[in-house]
């Protein structure tokens, strides 16, 4: 039982009268048609939940909604089944290339969707859907989706394509969803974008994600939790974009890699990937698939922890033939041709064209390249090419990025029968190099690394680490959760401590007003 005075109680009548959430609505369309969900998301104000009934509504144009603050999208799906059971079904017969439904969320407040499953439909060849059936703006880092489930294993015909995008600059969690792609496709399950428009990026190149600090274990990040993932790519990442995966299931097929980012060099102006912490996921290469990577990375910093590995004889050899597989994709023109600059960021290293780029530290060698795996945060680039400059020099110049390696520890993990297989794997030799660019905790049979501090990343208890230490080699407390860094000759010092799990939007109602105190009495005083 609370006690409240009389000056208390007419604080607490002022302050509910503008709580959003004593005036919120419950808006419920007519039909899980287009027109009818259009018409009522165009009603909704701050603080509504809006509700797509039960049924299979196939769109043919684009719905798109400003979401106002603090409000919820569902559907008719379960919250307490993964993927929501499939009740209210949206497919996708929009014959553009563009998402059936846009979300631009609001920076104020909150944004929930869950409970519709979204699938493709007849949306016409060459209408493919890179950009997502579903596709999420704005700047809300407080955006939950969960129990949903996106398909893109019924268009037809088929198409390449993604199934739920985050642009702008967005942050929050994707939790208890199933994402479906056709066996041996390269489709994308989540496009995470998200660091586009950050820190008033106008661009929205991701320019200003790579001027601010990592930000490992911080809320800073879309977390990609507790889903499952079948077949595809689970997902790419570039503008700048930040993500944490972690405890997802993930049942997949050749060729793509299981999760990726993509690089500087890859979307003509666009910058890479930013950061990445990818733990606690379990890994099955589904039968007869021996598949080239479990986590490509082409593009900045990233933590890799705990995951497992299933590997079986079947099929000569089903599993992954690596954990890791670095690249710098600026080195030649096997993926992506290069413009010299002023006009593109041009090759690194002298290996394609005998000269290399000012966008790296060294044009002959390259080493390090601009936005390469292992490095964090730089200076400013701004404007578009061929007006691209350091913001810092002027100039095209290297933006003097801090080494930030790539740190792997703790898989479970075996070798792929009949098959070659290891912890790391390098795409470009001499850019990406061990014990400088990234550091390993796992050996190529499984077992973790002979650890004495001068190499690699040690686990244990804290008692058990080493007293001397070389600069960047890394430790893992297992009685404390923590990640320990050298920081300089025979220092520790704390690097990373993992984020809330579950996080905390997926907790009651995922981030929705809290609900009025009860059970109150009036005392007068």
């Amino acid at each position: 039982m609370t006690r409240i005075s009389r000056s208390n109680l007419a604080i607490c009548f002022l302050l509910a009268s503008f709580d959003p959430a004593l005036h919120a609505a419950t808006r419920t369309a007519a039909s899980c048609n287009s027109v009818d969900v259009q018409a009522t998301l165009i009603a909704a104000q701050a603080g509504d939940i809006v509700v797509i009934p039960a049924g299979n509504c196939t769109w043919t144009v684009q719905v798109a909604w400003a979401a106002p603050a603090n409000v919820t999208l569902h559907g008719a799906g379960s919250t307490s089944i993964v993927g929501g059971n499939d009740q209210t079904v949206i497919s996708d017969g929009y014959a553009s290339n563009a998402a059936i439904l846009s979300i631009t969320t609001n920076a104020s407040g909150t944004f929930r969707m869950y409970g519709i499953t979204f699938r493709g439909g007849a949306a016409g060849t060459g209408h493919d859907k890179w950009d997502g059936i579903v596709s999420i703006f704005g700047n809300s880092s407080q955006i939950r989706v969960d129990h949903s489930h996106f398909d893109s294993t019924s268009y037809s015909p088929a198409l390449t394509s993604g199934l739920l995008e985050f642009q702008g600059c967005t942050a929050g969690v994707v939790d208890k969803n199933i994402f479906d792609n056709p066996v041996n496709s390269v489709n994308n399950s989540l496009r995470l974008y998200n660091g586009g428009t950050c820190n008033n990026d106008a661009l929205g190149m991701g320019d200003q994600s790579w001027t601010q600090p990592t930000g490992f274990g911080t809320a800073n990040f879309v977390f990609v939790e507790d889903n499952v993932f079948n077949s595809g790519a689970g997902n790419d990442c570039t503008k700048g974009g930040r993500y944490v995966w972690r405890h997802n299931t993930m049942n997949m097929t050749a060729p793509a890699p299981s999760v990726q980012t993509h690089p500087t060099g890859g979307g003509a102006r666009e910058r890479g990937c930013r950061a990445m912490e990818i733990y606690s996921n379990m890994a099955i290469a589904q039968s007869g698939n021996y598949i080239n990577a479990f986590f490509w990375i082409s593009s900045g910093t990233a933590l890799v922890w705990d995951n497992t590995f299933l590997s079986s004889p079947a099929g000569g050899g089903t599993g992954y033939r690596s954990v890791i597989s670095g690249h710098e994709m600026r080195y030649d023109t096997s993926t992506y041709t290069q413009i010299a600059t002023p006009n593109g960021w041009g090759y690194c290293s002298n290996h394609q064209t005998g000269t290399g780029s000012a966008w790296d530290q060294n044009t002959a060698m390259g080493y390090p390249c601009i936005d390469q795996p292992g490095r964090g945060i730089g200076q400013l680039l701004v404007n578009d090419f061929p007006s691209v400059q350091n913001n810092s020099t002027g100039t095209i110049a290297w933006p003097n990025q801090a080494l930030e390696p790539v740190y792997e520890w703790m898989s479970h993990y075996s070798p792929v029968p009949s098959n070659p297989s290891g912890i790391w794997s390098e795409g470009e030799s001499g850019l990406v190099v061990a014990n400088r660019d990234y550091y390993l905790g796992t050996t190529d049979s499984g077992t973790p690394i002979t650890f004495d501090g001068t190499s690699g990343v040690g686990s244990g208890l804290s008692s058990a680490r080493p007293s001397t230490c070389t600069p960047k080699v890394a430790y893992w407390s297992t009685d404390t959760a923590t990640l320990y860094q050298c920081s300089s000759t025979n220092t520790w010092s704390l690097y990373y401590k993992p984020y809330t799990y579950p996080h905390p939007l997926t907790q009651g109602t995922g981030g929705s007003q809290p609900n009025a105190p009860t059970n109150l009495q009036l005392t007068v005083q």
